[in-house]
């Protein structure tokens, strides 16, 4: 007897496995079904069964682009004649879906399926005479799967698949899906803008509109009907700063026609859309941030002050960058409102248009709030009396009121020869008179001590003058 083995059998250089000897006999094996097949998208996953079970080990799996099959005998190595299976799925995305023929011709038995869910069962022996069968159905939006289970019991295997969209107006009343993934180009040398999108998936399209509409203006209009999924709009743009909205829409072979894409702004210059900016009390400079561009057509940013120069202000350039920081030289901590706009010039040498003036609204523009850094330039007069039970503290300054630097006074008293003082008053003034005044009367026991006072101004910042002299005053000794 012979020992038991395995000889593999090849039936040419490189041929796949396809019998082996056990013992001194010679059987078939099985081809193993592909691991991880993976189809191109709309393509069908096909499985091969030797048996007509489908809970078989499969003997292979490939794909396939179209249900459409006539076998004679065996359909591949390892595959009966009779008696075996074949099922194809794939999955696909319908886009908006709607009405849909599914048409399938077979001999034997057939079942089409949509999502699990049986359309068409056609199970029965018919040798090698094909029958038929249509259905039209709805199908859903979105993805679905497909599925065609087929059994050849005896004879010739044959057996086609079809299924299309019903694109008749009496049939179809579906919208296509709006187009996605709209993307503009501006050319600043032809002033002319580009526009692209992404392939709309349903399987009925029959072209796409373009549409455009200059930015505060709600009337659309119509640049071209095409095929294609780009178009360059024939308008020039005069002066690169007109910016226009475009979206596309999708028509359909029923006339059905879907709603806007997401519209798409083309701005021939490009915009600062935010200015903000700090000031750093430490180093007295002024930081500007806003949000880089990233239009192919930016070229380069420019920064402007608004400054006084020969008596008028006007709009003074910093400098020029490629980046969305700018970091200003010192600017005086005076208190006072500084302006900072930021121009933004395209591949094409235009720049932002640069009024003259000031404008709160323009979003490339800052008012930004200088802290008030500068103390009141001078002390106040500062004059001691009597007052019942004490002393009165009288601090004034004749500073012409428009001018005034200041929000108010303080007084400090202490006793002669130590060394801390107290706050006997702070307050503000009546800015109603010529001079402005503040007084206290500082309630203090007659025990012969003498007392120090001193007066100064402080600003709505919490600046403080200098001090004025020092007054002292000396109490008198009750007489018993």
């Amino acid at each position: 007897m012979l020992p038991k083995r395995l000889v593999a059998v090849r039936t040419g250089a490189g041929a796949a496995l396809s019998a082996v000897v056990v013992g001194s006999l010679l059987v078939a094996a099985p081809q193993a079904a592909a691991a991880g097949v993976t189809c191109s998208a709309n393509v069908y996953k096909r499985t091969f069964y030797k048996t007509t079970s489908f809970s078989s080990t499969p003997v292979k799996t490939d794909c396939d682009s179209a249900v459409s099959q006539s076998w004679s005998g065996s359909p591949l190595t390892g595959v009966p004649s009779n008696n075996f299976a074949v099922r194809w799925s794939v999955t696909r995305d319908f886009g908006s879906g709607g009405p849909f023929t599914f048409t399938v011709a077979a001999t034997d038995g057939v079942r089409v399926l949509l999502d699990g869910v049986r359309k068409i069962d056609l199970w029965t022996s018919t040798g090698d005479t094909p029958r038929s069968k249509s259905v039209n159905l709805t199908i859903p939006s979105g993805k679905h799967t497909i599925r065609v289970d087929y059994v050849n019991w005896s004879g010739a295997a044959k057996v086609d698949f079809t299924y299309a969209p019903r694109t008749s107006a009496t049939y179809d009343r579906t919208k296509p899906l709006a187009p996605t993934g709209v993307k503009t180009a501006y050319n600043t040398t032809t002033r002319r803008t580009t526009v692209s999108w992404s392939a709309n998936k349903e399987m009925d399209l029959a072209g796409y509109s373009l549409y455009r509409r200059p930015v505060g203006s709600g009337t659309w209009t119509r640049v071209t009907t095409t095929t294609a999924r780009s178009h360059t709009d024939p308008l020039v743009n005069p002066d690169d700063r007109t910016p226009y909205y475009y979206e596309v829409r999708a028509k359909d072979k029923a006339g059905n026609t879907s709603s806007g894409s997401t519209d798409t702004i083309v701005r021939p210059l490009p915009v600062v859309t935010s200015l903000t900016g700090t000031y750093d009390k430490v180093t007295g400079k002024v930081t500007l941030k806003w949000p880089l561009n990233t239009e192919p057509h930016f070229d380069h940013y420019t920064v402007l002050s608004n400054d006084k120069v020969d008596g008028s202000y006007v709009w003074v350039p910093l400098g020029t960058t490629t980046g969305n920081t700018w970091t200003t030289g010192p600017v005086t901590a005076d208190g006072e409102t500084r302006h900072y706009r930021v121009l933004v010039t395209n591949d094409g040498g235009t720049t932002t248009y640069n009024p003259d003036w000031l404008d709160a609204t323009a979003t490339n523009e800052l008012w930004l709030d200088i802290p008030d850094g500068i103390a009141p330039a001078y002390a106040p007069d500062l004059a001691l009396s009597s007052c019942a039970g004490g002393i009165r503290a009288t601090a004034t300054d004749d500073t012409p009121a428009p001018i005034r630097d200041f929000t108010g006074f303080e007084i400090e008293r202490r006793e002669a020869g130590t060394g801390t003082w107290s706050v006997v008053l702070h307050q503000g003034y009546d800015p109603r008179l010529a001079t402005a005044t503040a007084s206290v009367c500082d309630a203090l026991a007659f025990d012969g001590r003498t007392y120090e006072y001193r007066a100064r101004t402080y600003d709505a910042a919490g600046n403080y003058s200098p001090y004025s002299e020092t007054r002292a005053v000396t109490l008198p000794v009750p007489v018993s």
